[in-house]
Order: C-alpha cells, then sequence, then structure tokens
C-alpha cells in the first residue's frame, strides 16, 4: 500500500492560537466537543477537506468515526485549501530516501513534526499528519538545495513543485501541513 504524500500551505500562526490548545486537550481526553464547537463556530470559512466544498447544514453526516482526529480534519480547513495540494503523491519514500542518504536530518524537510501530547497524535488519515514552522519551512527549503545535486536529474524534476510550495511559504510567512 502505497502512502500519498499531501502538502499544503498552513497557515500555523493563527493555528496555533486558536485550534491547537482545543486539539492538544481533545487528544488527551478523548472528548472533541469543543473542537465540533470551533467547526460549527467557523462554519462559514470551512470546508470538506476530501473536496474543498463549503460545508452545509449536514457536514457532519461526512464524518465517518465519529473522534477527535476526523473532526479535527474538519476544523484544520480553516488554515489550509485542501484543493492546494503540492505534495508528492507515491513518490515521496524515493525523495525521503534519497534525502536520508545525502546526510543525517532532525526531521524530514518533506515531512516536519506530528502534533502530539503524552503519546497522542493527531492523525486523521492514520498514516502520518505532520507540521511544519514557518522556520522549519525554511530549513526545509536549505535542506532540498543543498541536497539537490545529489538527488540526481530525474528527481530534480519533479522536486520542482515541492521547492515551490516552501519557496511560497517562506514569502508568505506561513508553515506547511503534510499529511497522508
Amino acid at each position: 500500500m502505497s502512502f500519498e504524500h499531501k502538502a499544503f500551505i498552513f497557515d500555523l500562526s493563527a493555528f496555533t492560537r486558536e485550534l491547537k490548545p482545543l486539539l492538544e486537550s481533545s487528544l488527551c481526553s478523548g472528548d472533541f466537543d469543543k473542537v465540533r464547537n470551533f467547526i460549527v463556530d467557523n462554519k462559514s470559512v470551512l470546508v470538506d477537506p476530501y473536496e474543498g466544498e463549503p460545508l452545509d447544514e449536514t457536514w457532519e453526516d461526512m464524518i465517518e468515526d465519529r473522534d477527535i482526529h476526523q473532526y479535527g480534519d474538519f476544523a484544520l480547513t480553516k488554515y489550509y485549501t485542501p484543493t492546494d495540494d503540492q505534495g508528492f503523491g507515491g513518490e515521496w519514500e524515493t525523495f525521503q530516501e534519497s534525502i536520508s542518504n545525502f546526510r543525517k536530518l532532525d526531521f524530514s524537510p518533506f515531512l516536519g513534526l506530528p502534533l502530539g501530547v503524552d503519546g497522542h497524535f493527531f492523525d486523521p488519515g492514520k498514516m502520518g499528519s505532520y507540521f511544519q514552522s514557518e522556520n522549519e519551512v525554511g530549513e526545509s527549503l536549505i535542506k532540498i538545495k543543498e541536497a539537490d545535486w545529489e538527488l540526481g536529474n530525474e528527481l530534480l524534476d519533479s522536486l520542482k513543485e515541492y521547492t515551490e510550495l516552501l519557496e511560497r511559504a517562506v514569502r508568505e510567512k506561513k508553515g506547511i501541513y503534510v499529511t497522508f
């Protein structure tokens, strides 16, 4: 089974102020009421995380597993545009392996760090969910540019779109969100 790498420009500053504390609290308690209320209060600016369509009155019917991960997935759309995916799809493992062979890294420039508290991690797709801060995005861009001569021409063409995503995030002073 191949993981589909999806990457998005993400307003980490606003997320950190508004939703992150609710998500972290809910991850520990298992109670998603605060996140559900966040969705209700912000419904006019949220979208379906799969199709990018605005939420209507029946939005909750789309949630199969009523848990913090699924509610969080909907709430998170306040901070990114789900239709603006610039990830690697199924090719991400090739890039991850190539850059790992180049040097030891504190974190993957193609992933980031998970969001979690006390071993409880936010993972709506159950295959991994990662965030990079504005500073980490800049570090990722530097690491990729340092390694590009090692990656080979066949990988450089595919890497261009992701590099452009990182450059745009740096210009906009945003983070990125990566999910599978």
